[in-house]
């Protein structure tokens, strides 16, 4: 429950939810495969669901991407035992990002947003302070997440693009069969 986003105007939500998805759901992903002691070459996207950096189920962009995504966050946040709290303020640090692509031109009230994800990063300051260094550990999370969470994006904007032209290719060879038939 975050009071604090509920505060802000519809429109502000929407725009913060729709440029901050792919990179919570990454976050997400991640979180949930460090909580439950996934392997080094796996991910978890449920209990029953894995895709692996070497399973064969997955075309070579989804492995690499799910490499990626291993090799640069989960098994990092798992080298430095990140515990729930970190994880709630690193995903609401990501959430409240007036700078994102997406979201600058959006916002109605950039200065609060900036001020909650300002708060938020003096929470996870707060927390990681008899630890030196932690805190720059868990920011530096933060900009592979990014990457990830655009990787997956261009993934799927590439299926679509290919997978429409693919459909409308197979249409139309179906209708010049059905014209010369």
């Amino acid at each position: 429950d975050m009071p604090s986003f509920k505060k802000l105007p519809p429109a502000d939500q929407k725009a913060l939810l729709r440029s901050s998805a792919p990179e919570i759901l990454v976050f997400s992903i991640c979180c949930f495969s460090v909580q439950n002691s996934s392997g080094s070459d796996y991910l978890l996207l449920d209990k029953d669901l894995v895709i692996s950096r070497n399973g064969r189920q997955f075309e070579v962009a989804i492995r690499n991407i799910v490499s990626f995504i291993i090799d640069t966050i989960v098994n990092p946040l798992k080298a430095i035992l990140s515990d729930r709290f970190e994880l709630s303020r690193l995903r609401r640090i990501i959430l409240f990002n007036p700078a994102a692509k997406t979201t600058h031109q959006m916002l109605k009230n950039s200065p609060e947003v900036r001020e909650l994800r300002h708060q938020e990063h003096l929470l996870l300051q707060a927390h990681t302070n008899e630890a030196p260094g932690r805190l720059g550990e868990l920011l530096l999370l933060l900009p592979p997440l990014t990457v990830a969470g655009n990787l997956f994006v261009e993934h799927l904007h590439l299926e679509k693009l290919v997978g429409d032209t693919f459909d409308n290719l197979v249409a139309a060879e179906l209708l010049l069969a059905m014209g010369n038939g």
